[in-house]
């Protein structure tokens, strides 16, 4: 016997009033002897036993009528077996979690995943009675709706039921079971049932931290896992994808990296994948993939054109066709804002001869240059330039050293070179304090407190250590040897002044000098980068200006340092995308707009960081997977060229690639689920979805309400009292002069 509403049991107190009352008419009187009525002793007796009787009858029935009330306002549910043989059944509380994931699209001989589970649905409405709640929970959309409503109509429900299709978002079933807990928390139905109407995909009931668990439900809700028609399933999928080259640039090699997994039970032979840009395939691969393994391929190409171009690697058809592609998105810049500062123009002159000479093709047009003097730095907008280059600057005001870390932190780049006048001490306190960059050493002959060479033996310092695999370095000084590539030594210059930066924490050395000290070194600020030089950009500290190196490198870490990534951030379906712009390059009136793989176009309000000239547009949850484009209507502030109607940035959105493993959960990993969610194995079943499920579900409910004739029983208990209590007048005149 189980109680709906305890509480009320307290009211059972109140059975004891009618005892007291009987008690409290039990006092004795005193007896007053009258010789003339002693003859009516004999038969007062007997009508006395009768009145006791009637009493006490009474008493026991004002009692049991006050239980009777009592209980059935608290509601007393009668489990077991034989709870079907009498009374109606309790209400009933019905959540029922539709499975729309990708996988769902799949097909088998009884056809679509999806539809069998639809059918699955719709014969549950079968157990479905008056006064029953029923809620629908789509799997994809329980991480994004606060508040889910019962169906007020059988008709309707069916009717949106058979409109719904397979989404392309995922999401674990713990995400919908906390839905569903919330749900039955509130509900006052005795009966709670959890359908979880599914393929059985087991990376859907994966455990994040098996120590994770929380007791959501209450140990009389039922759940019932449904599975769809099970078989072994062979599918391959793409399930990542990197761009490996760092620096992209027109009519230069670029290569991609795919991960192509064979989740089937059995090897692949032969098969093709694609890559494709701008819509024309530009490589292609053969794979043979063994059983339950994954493989990886890389793509070379080259770029045709500058600007975003969008591509995707594609699998051949299979079981499940949403994973056969995976979209990217590559940044090949179109122009590249440089800005030149230096005590006096000489000191920038062989650094910006760098990017302006002729002679490198694949740049050609790419940089826009400015040369400046230090005095004109403080009344420059800085903003509108993509990289910042000071050479020999010798010192920086407070003021401008907070302007050149908001333009790092919001997403630009600068280059540093020392030079004769430069104020170590005042780059430590101004500049590289507001970036956060560890206090450099003063030039080799501070250190040195001499004025003789560095190095007694060859009078300089050169390079001793360079990490190749930086992207400034990448394929850079490789060239084909004997059918393989074999990296050259990069000649270096002879170094005969330096300041010695610090890496710190956050720094990266990118090249070291034979002292141990460092030549170039990189750090990040926020969105952006720095780029700082031991000696200057002219010939006063080294030969560096004339060697082989200095060109292309000034090059490389321009067009380095005015990207945020050659590729755009990717996302999952089912995502919000949040994309940071550079307000400086965009108008103040100007409407910004997302527009998604199939043309829906969705306006964005763009957020504005305070100190900042960063803004962040944000689109609602990603519900296509492609490439998503960010427009704006009308013209660029600074005057910018932009590509195909104002197109700002694009950005990948792919499918989760949990997705591609088709593979049945096991009892085991069940077992191991259910605990975390405060549910114990027999409040569980599993069953398939071809079944009369109806019947399964009726045999293993349980509860039923007896209010209803605790109601009838007050009810009979009261009319039979009122029966017994009536008494004619005379007897009751004549039972209180016996007393």
């Amino acid at each position: 016997m189980t109680f709906l509403n305890p509480l009320v049991l307290s009211g059972l107190a109140a059975a004891a009033i009618p005892i007291i009352i009987h008690l409290l008419n039990l006092r004795r009187l005193k007896t007053i002897e009258f010789s003339t009525l002693k003859f009516l002793k004999e038969l007062q007796k007997t009508k006395m036993r009768r009145l006791r009787i009637r009493q006490l009858l009474l008493l026991i029935l004002r009692t049991l009528l006050i239980i009777a009330i009592v209980l059935a306002f608290s509601r007393p549910t009668l489990r077991g077996s034989m709870a079907g043989t009498i009374g109606t059944n309790a209400k009933s509380t019905i959540v029922i979690i539709l499975d729309d994931s990708p996988s769902m699209s799949v097909r088998n001989e009884r056809g679509m995943m999806f539809v069998q589970a639809r059918a699955a649905v719709i014969n549950l409405l079968d157990l479905v009675k008056e006064g029953d709640e029923v809620y629908l929970l789509k799997l994809s959309e329980v991480r994004h709706k606060e508040e889910f409503s019962p169906a007020h109509s059988l008709d309707g429900f069916t009717k949106a039921l058979n409109q719904m299709n397979p989404s392309l978002e995922t999401a674990s079933f713990r995400n919908a079971l906390g839905a569903a807990a919330k749900i039955l928390a509130e509900s006052k139905n005795f009966n709670q049932e959890v359908y979880l109407i599914t393929d059985g995909q087991s990376t859907q009931f994966a455990l994040e931290s098996p120590q994770d668990t929380t007791d959501l439900f209450d140990d009389r809700v039922k759940f019932f896992l449904v599975e769809t028609d099970k078989q072994e399933q062979k599918n391959q999928a793409i399930t990542s994808l990197r761009v490996k080259t760092k620096i992209i640039t027109k009519n230069k090699p670029v290569s991609v990296q795919a991960v192509v997994e064979n989740f089937g039970p059995s090897p692949v032979q032969n098969m093709l994948v694609s890559a494709y840009v701008d819509g024309s395939r530009v490589a292609q691969h053969s794979l043979d993939i063994a059983a339950r393994s994954s493989t990886t391929v890389d793509f070379s190409f080259v770029p045709k054109r500058r600007g975003i171009l969008q591509g995707y690697i594609q699998l051949e058809d299979d079981i499940l066709e949403i994973d056969n592609k995976q979209f990217f998105v590559l940044n090949v810049p179109q122009e590249v804002r440089v800005l030149f500062a230096g005590p006096e123009l000489e000191e920038t002159r062989l650094a910006s001869l760098a990017l302006t000479a002729g002679g490198n093709t694949a740049t050609t047009g790419l940089f826009t240059v400015r040369r400046i003097t230090q005095g004109q730095l403080s009344s420059t907008d800085i903003s509108i330039f993509d990289v910042l280059v000071f050479c020999g600057v010798k010192d920086f005001s407070a003021t401008e050293a907070d302007r050149i870390a908001r333009f790092v932190r919001d997403g630009g780049g600068i280059m540093v070179f020392p030079g004769r006048e430069t104020n170590i001490a005042n780059y430590n306190e101004t500049l590289f304090a507001s970036l956060a960059i560890p206090p450099a050493r003063g030039t080799l002959d501070d250190r040195k407190n001499s004025a003789e060479p560095p190095d007694e033996q060859k009078g300089f310092l050169s390079f001793k250590n360079v990490d190749f695999d930086h992207p400034l370095f990448a394929d850079l000084f490789q060239e084909p040897v004997a059918g393989r590539k074999t990296r050259l030594a990069v000649k270096s210059p002879r170094v005969y002044k330096a300041i010695a930066p610090h890496a710190g924490q956050h720094g990266q050395s990118i090249i070291e000098l034979s002292d141990g000290s460092v030549f170039l070194i990189e750090y990040t600020a926020g969105l952006g980068r720095i780029l700082l030089y031991s000696v200057d950009a002219s010939l006063s500290w080294s030969d560096f200006p004339v060697k082989g190196l200095f060109a292309p490198l000034i090059h490389r870490a321009s067009i380095y340092l005015a990207a945020r990534g050659p590729t755009a951030p990717s996302f999952v379906v089912g995502e919000t995308i949040t994309l940071p712009v550079r307000m400086a390059t965009l108008g103040d009136r100007s409407v910004y707009v997302f527009k998604s793989p199939t043309g829906i176009e969705e306006r964005a309000v763009p957020h504005s960081f305070s100190r900042s000239n960063t803004m962040t547009l944000e689109s609602s949850r990603a519900q296509e997977a492609g490439v998503y484009e960010l427009r704006f209507s009308g013209p660029a502030q600074d005057g910018r060229k932009w590509e195909s109607a104002n197109l700002i940035q694009a950005v990948a959105v792919n499918v989760d690639p949990s997705e591609s493993d088709l593979q049945q959960v096991s009892d085991d990993e069940l077992s191991a689920f259910w605990p975390t969610i405060g549910v114990e194995p027999e409040q569980t079943m599993r069953l398939p979805a071809v079944e009369r499920i109806e019947t399964i579900v009726l045999e293993s409910r349980f509860g039923v309400e007896l209010w209803k004739y605790l109601v009838g029983l007050a009810a009979l208990i009261a009319l039979i009292e009122m029966v017994i209590a009536r008494v004619p007048k005379s007897q009751e005149i004549g039972a209180g002069v016996s007393q």
